[in-house]
């Protein structure tokens, strides 16, 4: 292969997507970093004559100029892409875009295209029908997605890709009321929750870990200020720690009678590393574990309807009859709605 079309690939390779844009002389010391002797003049006549070939544009509106792909050129692989890369980027595609900046979504459009492209143009390969085979389901009752203001989610995405903060305009959860306050938000982390997105962050400059639901926010302004993490802080931790789980109370000691047949998931997917279950009677196991009170044990627990009794601790004994009761009393006492 000549050193010619070695060069200019490793050219067509260094430019990016618009809007980004690479000046002739970066291009000049990329290619002398990876080895290629030219001169400034070659790069500019070979940009000129690979953009007759290619899908290249020439952005001279403002200095520095500057070459970049068209936005929408298909993907340009060199080598090409391979089965397996195009099964993983389809992946990202279909399971996890939601996680992806805005940013990195539109630059991997192309890249998406191509994968598609690649798997159904081999229906063949056992590969190509692997996104058919597959699919995610939620284990609690589905939901449609929240609606996002798709502006304020890109500048939310942006602030915690460059580490900045924002200002935002939040929604309050209350269904009953419209009130909007405004926020400054020093970024922290990004969690799916099933169909929702909950920004992990601090307020101005408190150091109390806030949670903010994605699709309450109406507006948002990036900063110019930094992000500053909280001493100690780690998402991971955090996550562990059960914050998600909605905590009410401490670590406890569980103890519950399970109807024979609500306990068989436990035996695979246990509560804790020292669950434990016993036969009580014919009919009945006691389940014991080490676990965290929280409002996610309470609608758990809640699931199992007659089928499970709580036996300590109290106070947990205590809420859940107080839930039963009151349920009972909206079917018992009365037929209206």
């Amino acid at each position: 292969m000549s050193e010619t079309l070695m060069r200019q690939w490793e050219m067509l390779r260094s430019i990016p997507r618009a809007p980004a844009k690479v000046t002739v002389s970066t291009l000049l010391a990329k290619l002398s970093a990876a080895g290629f002797k030219t001169t400034k003049r070659t790069v500019q006549r070979e940009l000129n004559m690979l953009s007759a070939l290619f899908p290249l544009t020439s952005d001279d509106r403002s200095i520095p100029y500057g070459w970049s792909w068209a936005s929408n050129a298909p993907a340009f692989d060199l080598p090409t892409m391979d089965g397996p890369t195009a099964l993983t980027v389809r992946m990202i595609e279909q399971f996890i875009p939601t996680l992806l900046p805005p940013i990195i979504r539109d630059q991997l459009a192309p890249q998406f295209a191509r994968a598609r492209a690649v798997l159904d143009g081999n229906p063949g390969n056992a590969l190509s029908h692997w996104a058919n085979c597959v699919r995610v389901v939620p284990r609690e009752m589905p939901l449609l997605p929240p609606k996002f203001n798709n502006d304020a989610v890109r500048v939310v995405y942006d602030a915690l890709l460059g580490g900045k903060r924002f200002t935002a305009e939040y929604r309050s959860r209350a269904a009953e009321t419209d009130e909007i306050k405004s926020y400054e938000v020093n970024p922290l982390g990004l969690v799916a929750r099933g169909t929702l997105l909950y920004l992990i962050c601090t307020l101005w400059n408190y150091q109390d870990i806030r949670q903010l639901a994605l699709h309450r926010v109406v507006s948002a302004t990036l900063s110019e200020k930094t992000v500053s993490k909280p001493n100690g802080f780690d998402l991971d931790r955090y996550i562990e720690e059960g914050e998600f789980q909605y905590p009410v109370g401490p670590m406890i000691q569980f103890k519950a009678k399970f109807q024979r047949g609500a306990d068989a998931h436990l035996y695979e997917t246990p509560l804790s590393e020292d669950q434990t279950i016993e036969k009580f009677d014919a009919d009945h196991v006691i389940v014991t574990a080490t676990i965290r009170d929280t409002a996610q044990l309470e609608w758990w627990l809640l699931g199992f309807g007659s089928l499970v009794k709580v036996l300590q601790p109290a106070d947990l004994q205590g809420r859940m009859r107080a839930i039963a009761t009151d349920a009972a009393r909206h079917y018992v006492s009365s037929t209206s709605p």
